[in-house]
Formats: C-alpha cells, sequence, structure tokens
C-alpha cells in the first residue's frame, strides 16, 4: 500500500483534515484509525497505511 495516500482514493493522507479518530500503543508502533474524505477508514502504525475498509460510495 502506498504509504502516504488513501489506498481507496489515493487522497493524500497528509492533507486529511483533523487527527486521528483513535490512537493506542501496539507493539509495532502507535496504530491508528483516521476517517478519509472518501469515507474509508485508514488503519495506520506509525503513519504507514496497513489496511483499510471499503469506501461508503
Amino acid at each position: 500500500m502506498e504509504a502516504n495516500k488513501c489506498p481507496r482514493c489515493g487522497w493524500p493522507l497528509a492533507e486529511l483534515p483533523g487527527s486521528a479518530t483513535t490512537s493506542q500503543r501496539v507493539s509495532q508502533g502507535r496504530l491508528e484509525y483516521v476517517r478519509c474524505l472518501c469515507g474509508s477508514w485508514l488503519a495506520r502504525v506509525d503513519g504507514v497505511v496497513i489496511g483499510a475498509t471499503k469506501s461508503q460510495l
């Protein structure tokens, strides 16, 4: 997956408004869930996208 863009729509993560919806420490680093503008939820570990849900389009 592209670390700096949403894998569903390609939107740059640096341009997403707001901050992580939820964040917690895990053994690999800091896990965050962020909502993209396309509606997809992104899972990031230390800022790197590791998963995404399907958008609600």
